[in-house]
C-alpha cells in the first residue's frame, strides 16, 4: 500500500506515464495496483545487472511526452533500493542523483521503492538520509515478512519457526516525502482502507526494530558473506554465486543439473541418514527463484551459527545427489 498511495500521490491525472524497472517489486508483485486503482500507466524498462535502470533510456521516454498529444505525460520514476530481484543490490548515491536531477529538470518527480532503504544504508555506511535526499518520497518497510515459507534459509530442527526479516518488526511500512505529500498520503491511506486504531502497539515494535538496525543488519550482511564465500569452497557444478553481487542481506545461487524447486525440497527434507551421518536434522528454506536459480534471505534471527548449518546441509545434499 505505500507504494501505491505514494504513485497515487505524485499522479493525479488519469493516464499519467510511471517509469520503473521490469524487474521491480512494485512492477512485477503488487497486483498491478497503479494501473488497477489508480489509473497510471506503467512503462517497464530492463533492469540493468545492478539494478538501475539505463539514464539514456530514462530520458528519451521523459521527454518523449513533451508536446505531444499522443504520448502519455511522464510524471514519475520508480527506483529499488536495495533492488531485491538483482539479489539484494545497493543503488550507488551518485545514480541516485543523476536521476534525480534528470527528473527534475523536466519537472518529474521520483519515488524510491525503500523496503530495505537501511540494508542500502548500511552497506553504504551512510545514514539514511544521504539516500532520500535524492528522492520526491520514500517507502520503507518495518517487517519484510516472508512472501512464502520457504523464502528464508532457517536452518536448525524440524520445528524452527520463521521470523520476519530486515528489521525484524511484525508488520508496518511508512511512507515519507514533503509535508504537502504526506498530508495527501493520509487521506489516500484512509480511502484505500489503510486506516488503523489504536496502532501504537505496532509502532513501538518498529522503533525496537529501528534502535539497533544497523548492529543487526550488518550482522546479515556478514552472514551472507560468508554464506556465499562457504558455497563457492564447496566447488559444486550445481552451485554457484557471483560474489560482487553479494551487497546486502541476499545471495542468488545459480543451479545446474537439477530444477531449483528440487534442490529446494531436498534441502527442506531431513532424512535418517543425514541425522546418522551429521547427528542432526537441519532443514533450509530457499525459494526458488527463477528456472536457473534460487534465493536466500537472511534476517535477524538466522544467525552466524544457523549459516554455518546451512552450509553443511547444502554440502550434505551435494554429496548424497553426487554433485558434491
Amino acid at each position: 500500500m505505500a507504494n501505491l498511495i505514494s504513485v497515487m500521490c505524485h499522479c493525479q491525472r488519469r493516464g499519467s506515464q510511471l517509469l520503473l524497472g521490469q524487474e521491480c517489486h512494485l512492477h512485477v508483485y503488487e497486483q498491478g495496483g497503479v494501473a488497477q486503482i489508480a489509473g497510471v500507466h506503467s512503462h517497464p524498462l530492463p533492469d540493468l545487472p545492478h539494478g538501475t535502470l539505463d539514464l539514456a533510456e530514462l530520458e528519451r521516454l521523459v521527454t518523449r511526452s513533451l508536446g505531444s498529444r499522443y504520448h502519455p505525460v511522464c510524471e514519475l520514476i520508480c527506483l529499488e533500493n536495495t533492488h531485491s530481484s538483482s539479489g539484494g543490490r545497493v543503488l550507488p548515491i551518485e545514480y541516485l542523483r543523476q536521476v534525480h536531477l534528470l527528473a527534475r529538470s523536466y519537472g518529474v518527480r521520483v519515488h524510491l521503492d525503500g523496503a530495505r532503504l537501511m540494508n542500502a544504508a548500511v552497506a553504504l555506511c551512510v545514514p539514511p538520509t544521504r539516500i532520500v535526499e535524492h528522492c520526491d518520497s520514500v517507502s520503507l518497510c518495518f517487517s519484510k515478512s516472508p512472501e512464502d515459507r520457504d523464502a528464508h534459509p532457517w536452518a536448525g530442527r524440524q520445528d524452527s519457526p520463521l521470523f520476519p526479516q530486515g528489521l525484524g518488526a511484525p508488520v508496518g511500512a511508512l511512507v515519507g516525502g514533503p509535508k504537502d505529500f504526506t498530508e495527501e498520503a493520509w487521506r489516500l491511506r484512509k480511502a484505500l482502507g489503510g486506516g488503523m486504531r489504536q496502532a501504537g502497539v505496532l509502532a513501538a515494535a518498529a522503533l525496537v526494530g529501528l534502535t539497533d538496525a544497523e548492529e543487526v543488519l550488518l550482522k546479515d550482511h556478514q552472514n551472507a558473506q560468508r554464506f556465499a564465500k562457504g558455497l563457492q569452497e564447496l566447488a559444486s557444478p550445481v552451485c554457484s554465486v557471483d560474489l560482487t553481487t553479494v551487497e546486502t542481506n541476499m545471495v542468488m545461487v545459480r543451479v545446474d543439473g537439477l530444477p531449483p524447486k528440487e534442490l529446494c525440497q531436498r534441502l527442506q527434507t531431513v532424512s535418517a541418514d543425514e541425522v546418522a551421518q551429521t547427528g542432526r536434522a537441519v532443514r533450509v528454506l530457499l525459494l526458488p527463484w527463477t528456472e536457473r536459480s534460487v534465493r536466500a534471505v537472511w534476517h535477524r534471527n538466522v544467525s552466524a551459527q544457523d549459516t554455518e548449518l546451512a552450509l553443511g546441509k547444502w554440502a550434505f545434499v551435494l554429496r548424497a545427489l553426487g554433485m558434491g
